[in-house]
Parts: C-alpha cells; structure tokens; sequence
C-alpha cells in the first residue's frame, strides 16, 4: 500500500520558529541523526467503556434553552419541517458584540506575529518576543473559539421530520432548561445516555456501540456526542438502532463502547506532532525519518490510540520529534 508521507518540509521549519527551536546540523551536514524509538503496537478492545442507556423515540422532541437569553424563532406559525432545519435560536446578551471584539484581537494579533516574525528574521526581535507574539495568537483564536462554541450551542436543530410547535413566543427572555418549543413526527428509535467527559474523549462519531438487554444483544453506531456536561457534570451520547431492533422506546439498556481487535495503534503521546490542522508521527523507513498522517481516536495513561498507515513493529520516533523534517537521515539508538 502506498504511504501518505508528508513532504512538507517549509511546516517543518515553521514550526521551529514558532518555538525557537533550531535546526539540527547533522540534516545539513549529511550524517545520521540519533534518535529515539519506539515500536508500534497494534491494539484489542482500545476502548471498554459500559453505560447504562434508556431508548427514545423520535414521535416527540422538546426543545429546551441551552442558556440563558433572547428566543428567536424561525417560524411565525406551526409549521412542517425536515430533519437538520433551524427550529430556533437562543442569543446571549452580548455575545455577538464579543464575537466581534474577538475577531478583531485575533487580527490585530496576526498583525502583531507577522511582524515580529520579520524583525526576528531579520535580527532586530528578541526570540522571547516573537514568541510571546506567538501565544498571544494562540490565546486570541482560544477566546474566540469559545465564543463561536457558545453561539452554536444556542441553535435548535430538528432530528428528524415532523410538525414544530412554539411554547414561548418570539423574542422572549428563557432562562437555561426552559422548554421553548416541540416538534412531532416519527422516526427510528434511539438511545440516550450520559458518561464522564474523560470517557467523552475516547468516544467519535460512528463509533460501534454493543447493545444488550437480556437474551437480546444488537450493534448500534454513535450519532452524537454532547459538546458539554451540563446534565451533573456528564456529557450525553446518543446511538442509533439497527434496522428491525427488537427494542421498544423507554427500555433500558447496558451500552459498551469498545473497539474491534487490532483496529488502532498504540504509541506514546510524546511520538505525535500536530501542525496546521495535520497530526503526524514520524516512521523510521530505510533509515530515514518519514512523517506519517495519523488519526488520534484515543488517550489512556500516557498513552495515545491512532490509526493511519503505520506498520504493526515499525519504529516510530519519540524523540526529538520536534527537530525532525521527512527525509532526513536517522540512525536509532537503542
């Protein structure tokens, strides 16, 4: 199978000038760079998460204000609607004036770090002031994301297609919880359950889900996970049935949450970089260093769960990870 290696040398470089962290001499002198290795490890049951869960149906949803704020309506009448369409939405007081105060500081910040890049390149700037422009960005677009966070949580989405009816009228002031408006339709069944937000972390969409109740054992697939533990600090997770579930809506369940055997790899968390929106590792390959795309689907104890197209006992670098570009030569000490 072919690798999907990562050739990218010039985010390589950038992101040892973020950090002020030099390049090694030995990648342009042409000898091998000692390094670090571990061996990769295929993985059974990455997760074993278990969970008791009750079945709901999709005849009747209430919608209820994630916050406390403005209720604005997308509808002046009841109205038949498809599943995914906005039924409302709840504004905080003052949240798009942060939004916008938000974006403006990550400009100004972006500014700021593109120009203390350029005076340290040119030897004017002090190493600690680039980097201190560096976070400043990095604490911006964090303030900002939060915000954005808060501002999506605030939309009322239908799940399925059915006949939306308001409780509260239009511009109305909810409190957090209150019930604002009901849709009824019909749909699957489904399953509703609450865990912890560390189990929350090792849990993604489409993740395959054991079912049992009794004598009865089927497989259902995560088709939601909360964004918050605002039910006494638990994060919900919804699953979907099979087709032709032998299950009834307001039955209760037991939920395990484990994957199939070998289907991730288990490497340090030290091992793996992430630039740019790209997490990789770094393969030994024919004695050179090869970055590798992963996917992390799991953290546990130090240690960090990826799929990607590594090779069960291929070594992979844990250190220095950070001084490394694809292609330069390595020589692993043991």
């Amino acid at each position: 199978m072919r690798r999907k290696i990562m050739k990218n040398a010039i985010s390589i470089l950038f992101l040892c000038v973020v950090y002020g962290i030099s390049m090694p001499s030995a990648a342009f002198a042409g000898s091998a760079m000692p390094v670090k290795a571990v061996y990769a490890k295929k993985t059974a049951a990455l997760k074993n998460i278990t969970s008791p869960g009750k079945i709901h149906s999709n005849g009747r949803q209430v919608f209820t204000a994630p916050f406390t704020g403005r209720l604005i309506e997308s509808f002046p009448f009841p109205k038949s609607v498809a599943a995914g369409t906005v039924i409302a939405r709840v504004v905080s007081p003052g949240l798009y004036a942060k939004i916008i105060s938000a974006r403006a500081a990550v400009k100004y910040a972006k500014i700021k770090f593109k120009r203390e890049k350029l005076l340290f390149n040119y030897g004017v700037a002090a190493k600690k002031t680039l980097e201190q422009a560096a976070l400043n960005m990095s604490n911006a677009y964090s303030s900002l994301h939060a915000l954005e966070s808060i501002d999506r949580e605030g939309i009322l989405i239908s799940r399925f297609k059915g006949t939306v009816h308001y409780l509260t009228a239009d511009g109305a002031i909810v409190a957090a919880a209150d019930p604002v408006a009901v849709l009824n339709g019909k749909g699957s069944p489904w399953i509703k359950t609450y865990v912890t937000p560390s189990q929350s972390f090792n849990l993604y969409n489409n993740m395959r889900v054991g079912i049992k109740k009794g004598r009865i054992k089927e497989t259902g697939r995560i088709i939601s996970i909360g964004g918050n533990a605002v039910h006494n600090g638990l994060v919900p997770v919804y699953i979907n049935l099979p087709e032709n579930s032998r299950l009834f809506p307001g039955e209760w369940v037991k939920l395990r949450f484990a994957e199939p055997s070998a289907a991730a790899f288990s490497l340090p968390e030290r091992a793996v970089i992430t630039l740019k929106g790209n997490t990789f590792v770094f393969a030994v390959i024919n004695n050179k260093a090869q970055a590798i795309l992963i996917k992390v689907i799991g953290r546990k104890d130090g240690k960090i769960y990826v799929e990607g197209d590594i090779n069960a006992g291929e070594p992979v670098i844990i250190y220095p990870v950070t001084r490394l570009i694809s292609g330069i030569a390595v020589e692993v000490k043991h």
